[in-house]
């Protein structure tokens, strides 16, 4: 392990932990030094299954000096309060997505971040995969002419409980936080650009106490629009991305981020139809790779000075600010303005 590595530490033994800390293990300049439970003994069995020091409480991580940089993967409605107290404690974070449940949350994060002089990334691993950058770029290039329609949907089934936390409206539960930030954030990168308002209608299950789909339409200026969907009562349609421009349309298949095997780009330029006379699309092929990985090493980096980060608080607090929005949207049953202000990070 290089000398200058990152030293992290785990707040808490969520599932996610079985995603994002192999990709912190691979990470170039990264070590693994503590994870931190409530539960005494699910701490040890933890920091035991992944080879780092066990702490009981999360205070008591954070008091730790050999840690640089904290991952955050409490429940949404603990992100902002123990994001701040890491930061407090001289930390770097890492906070899983949504950073926070409100503007205002944001605005508390970001002035902890410049008291503390220290670097906060809400974690949207799929930025950082070579297929999306390459969609990105194609985009911006005008591959597809002037974009028209950036249209997302994610999906994924979720049984019946009222102890998921993903359920509870008090811990920031619903789907509108789970997934609607993947919805909002993936069509503003994508276009560079922030929506005016949104439009959006919900569906609840029976006896259910938070949103479980939701439908509706991110309007951007110079005529696009964003239609998008997200839920917990069906599976992920073929491709969570599509891009409709001017002169051609992308298709992006697949997640992207749970670690498919390959991913792919099809990609069709020019007035022809599809399949008519011969016309394909252009496929372009992308080979596994961990995004999770490529989050905490791009994090580190940034974290030692050696490039800025990719995405700042400004980004979201944007991002935030369109989930408001999308609730609402929902509640009052018309178009919502979205109020925060401006970023442009793709």
């Amino acid at each position: 392990m290089a000398q200058d590595a990152v030293r992290w530490g785990i707040l808490s033994t969520a599932e996610i932990n079985g995603s994002l800390i192999p990709g912190l293990l691979a990470a170039e300049g990264c070590e693994l030094v503590g994870i931190a439970s409530r539960s005494r003994e699910r701490a040890q069995a933890e920091a035991a299954r992944w080879g780092c020091r066990a702490h009981t409480g999360y205070a008591a991580l954070l008091a730790d000096p050999a840690i640089d940089a904290v991952y955050i993967p409490l429940p949404n409605d603990q992100h902002a309060e123990w994001t701040v107290r890491a930061l407090e404690a001289g930390k770097h974070v890492l906070c899983e997505k949504p950073l926070a449940l409100s503007v205002a949350e944001v605005d508390a994060v970001a002035a902890a971040s410049a008291r503390a002089g220290r670097l906060v990334l809400e974690a949207f691993m799929y930025r950082y995969a070579p297929r999306w950058r390459r969609a990105v770029g194609l985009v911006a290039a005008g591959a597809i002419g002037e974009p028209r329609i950036v249209r997302v949907g994610f999906a994924f089934r979720v049984p019946p409980d009222p102890r998921n936390i993903r359920f509870i409206p008090e811990a920031g539960g619903g789907i509108i936080w789970d997934m609607g930030c993947y919805a909002a954030s993936m069509a503003r990168g994508m276009l560079g650009a922030e929506p005016a308002e949104v439009f959006a209608a919900a569906h609840r299950r029976e006896g259910q106490a938070t949103e479980t789909t939701v439908t509706g339409v991110m309007r951007f200026p110079r005529r696009v629009d964003a239609p998008f969907w997200v839920s917990f009562d069906f599976g992920n349609p073929f491709a969570q991305v599509e891009v409709i421009g001017t002169e051609g349309w992308m298709l992006l298949p697949g997640t992207g981020f749970r670690r498919e095997a390959r991913t792919k780009l099809l990609l069709h330029r020019g007035g022809g139809e599809i399949y008519a006379d011969g016309v394909e699309p252009a496929e372009e092929v992308f080979p596994s790779v961990d995004p999770y990985r490529l989050e905490v090493e791009h994090l580190a980096a940034a974290i030692r000075g050696r490039s800025p980060l990719s995405h700042s608080l400004a980004d979201s607090r944007a991002n935030t600010a369109v989930l408001e929005a999308m609730h609402a949207a929902v509640a009052d049953a018309h178009p919502h303005p979205v109020t925060s202000g401006t970023s442009r990070e793709a």
